[in-house]
């Protein structure tokens, strides 16, 4: 068989850039699917991340130079002609000067041509192996150091049109791909494990229907913008080209290596639906299953009763049964339901009448002195409430005066009085309570989600409902820590805070997360703090015209280390004060002060766009002066 083979690589913690939650995970899932259900060859399935194992005698760790020497490697001795060669990258992406960059560990914000991993060179690199059959998935994040407008994908999908390689992106140029605690992955590598596993996608085509159509749901389940994936295929013919080895081929392979063939159909505890059949539905493992439930709106709340599933679960076909054996059993489930009804019906009309009444059964020492002071012959008096309980007529009293009141004792009020103000309500059912819950979350909110957490909470452990619920409840906490690390990947770490202190204690880990995430992020918030201080006395500096108080403004600005929030922002204004003193440097050239616009140009800083500019313009204005001295 074929010895086909995948790289893999995945970042989390970058040493420049803000760290990414899931990358690594997801890596490591598309590899382990690759080598244990699809039968590629482990020792030719490359996986880089930040804790990955050596192969091959080198460390894979994912800095720049391992890379690009271990993709290099691989594909040139490690793939044969008409192997399978998969490339998966989940990290960083950053397009600069119209081109894209993949980021690795060790990339640089402030030098992405030097550090940066440039797509073309990675395209290249696959395009040479022996063979012909390859597939890049490209996950990028939008890195902080992007600008507004700029877009990445739109090179790589050029690049791999003009190479004819076919590549499917995570999202659109004008989209972000994202990633959730909810999944503890990101939504592309969510759908497209999903997709592998159901059989519908052994071809370029297959994945890119099944992914095209999930990958929303997915976004839309989790209240999150809509991303949707890009194929690039060129010739179109390509799209028939098979992606996954033969199933027989796959199962063999695993069973070799495991001593088992029905290793092969339950990986993970749950069976594998085969690839061939390309109808079959997608079988999810039990945490999915519950992340997938229909959302259900309060107002048809009633209606789960009418429509719940059978205990069992099954959806089999009830075998018919003879007419007249249906008849009978429908007369007698109506004689049934008959008498349970009117029994109920009963209770319920006696139950108002109770309620309705209660301080006649119920009464007190007021009650007693009432009836001394009506009956000044001590008379005992027999209890109203009797007559009601044993259903005879209430004995006449003559009450002292007269006054034209009546000689009987009050008359149970209608029916209509169990509904009047007084009567105890019914309380809410589980379900209505999990449907209510369930509303909650529309906002979208970390308080939204939090208000749900504690409605669902409320279902006690002896319903029905409670695991399902217990199953909503995990999954709002960890959308809860998902929204406050998406404000603090903004740099928004105040409302990271606020989000985080949202987070109910319902599942433990998650909760201690959270609190280690607060402690971070007050510590990242009190930077921030220091960090804008900073920016604001260099602003301050600046004084228009004067190229020294821009220097002296840089060099403020300087301060503010790259790990450090407000990072970017300072590199911004150092690069446009840059260009203010080349354009004062100019500007004294062009009224023939040399020596001044040769000393302004010198204090453009060596890292930034304008020092190229600066020095070439310096070495020009040095050749005037030296022709002036010689005439």
């Amino acid at each position: 068989m074929k010895h086909h083979a995948c790289i893999a690589i995945g970042i989390n913690q970058y040493q420049l850039l803000q760290p990414l939650s899931y990358a690594q995970e997801d890596a490591e899932a598309l590899s382990a699917f690759l080598v244990e259900e699809a039968g590629f060859a482990a020792d030719r399935c490359l996986l880089m991340t930040d804790a990955s194992p050596s192969l091959w005698g080198h460390p894979t760790y994912p800095n720049r130079e391992n890379i690009l020497n271990l993709t290099r490697r691989l594909c040139n001795e490690q793939v044969q002609q008409g192997d399978l060669l998969w490339c998966f990258f989940s990290g960083y992406g950053v397009n600069y000067e119209g081109k894209d960059y993949l980021m690795p560990i060790d990339g640089n914000p402030a030098d992405i041509p030097g550090t940066g991993i440039p797509v073309e060179l990675l395209l290249n690199t696959l395009k040479n192996a022996p063979t012909e059959t390859v597939l890049v998935l490209a996950d990028m994040n939008r890195s902080q150091s992007m600008k507004a407008g700029e877009t990445i994908g739109a090179q790589t999908a050029e690049l791999a049109r003009d190479l004819e390689i076919p590549t499917l992106l995570s999202c659109r140029p004008n989209q972000v791909s994202r990633e959730t605690s909810a999944l503890r992955q990101g939504f592309f590598t969510t759908a497209l494990l999903e997709g592998l596993r159901s059989g519908q996608c052994s071809t370029i085509k297959g994945l890119d229907r099944f992914l095209s159509e999930r990958l929303p749901q997915l976004c839309d389940h989790h209240l999150r913008p809509k991303q949707e994936p890009l194929m690039v295929v060129q010739p179109p013919g390509k799209a028939h080209l098979v992606i996954l080895p033969d199933n027989s081929e796959a199962m063999a392979a695993v069973a070799g290596r495991n001593g088992n063939m029905t290793a092969a159909a339950e990986v993970d505890g749950f069976d594998r639906p085969s690839r061939a059949g390309v109808t079959a539905q997608v079988e999810l493992p039990p945490a999915m299953r519950a992340v997938e439930e229909p959302r259900v709106p309060v107002s048809t709340a009633s209606e789960l009763n009418s429509t719940a599933p059978t205990a069992g679960g099954n959806d089999r076909p009830i075998a018919p049964k003879p007419e007249d054996a249906d008849n009978g059993a429908s007369d007698k489930s109506f004689l049934q339901q008959l008498i349970l009804w009117s029994g109920a019906t009963a209770l319920v009309l006696l139950l108002g009448v109770f309620l309705t009444n209660r301080s006649i059964f119920f009464a007190g020492d007021g009650g007693n002195s009432r009836s001394v002071a009506e009956n000044p012959q001590n008379r005992p008096e027999k209890p109203a409430g009797n007559s009601i309980l044993g259903g005879g007529e209430a004995p006449k009293q003559a009450l002292p005066g007269g006054g034209g009141a009546s000689q009987n004792q009050p008359a149970p009020l209608p029916v209509g009085a169990i509904a009047q103000p007084g009567a105890q309500a019914k309380p809410p059912s589980s379900t209505e309570v999990w449907a209510e819950a369930k509303t909650f979350i529309r906002n979208g909110s970390a308080s939204s989600f939090n208000r749900a957490v504690a409605k669902a909470r409320s279902i006690p452990p002896t319903d029905p409902l409670y695991p399902q619920a217990q199953q909503d409840i995990e999954r709002w906490s960890l959308t809860i820590l998902d929204i406050a690390n998406g404000r603090a990947a903004r740099g928004d770490f105040q409302g990271a805070i606020g989000a985080a202190r949202l987070m109910p204690d319902a599942n433990k880990q998650v909760f201690n997360q959270s609190q280690e995430a607060i402690a971070q992020w007050q510590q990242l918030a009190k930077q921030q703090q220091a960090n804008a201080a900073v920016l604001a006395a260099a602003k301050k500096e600046v004084k228009r015209g004067v190229a020294s108080s821009y220097s002296q403004a840089i060099q403020k600005a300087s301060t503010i280390e790259p790990n450090e929030p407000l990072h970017q922002e300072a590199q911004q204004s150092i690069g446009e004060w840059s260009e203010s003193i080349l354009k004062i440097a100019q500007l004294r050239a062009s009224q023939g002060r040399l020596k001044d616009a040769v000393a302004a140009a010198s204090l453009v800083p060596a890292d930034t766009k304008s020092y190229d500019l600066a020095q070439k313009a310096i070495a020009g204005w040095k050749t005037k002066l030296q022709d002036r001295k010689k005439n």
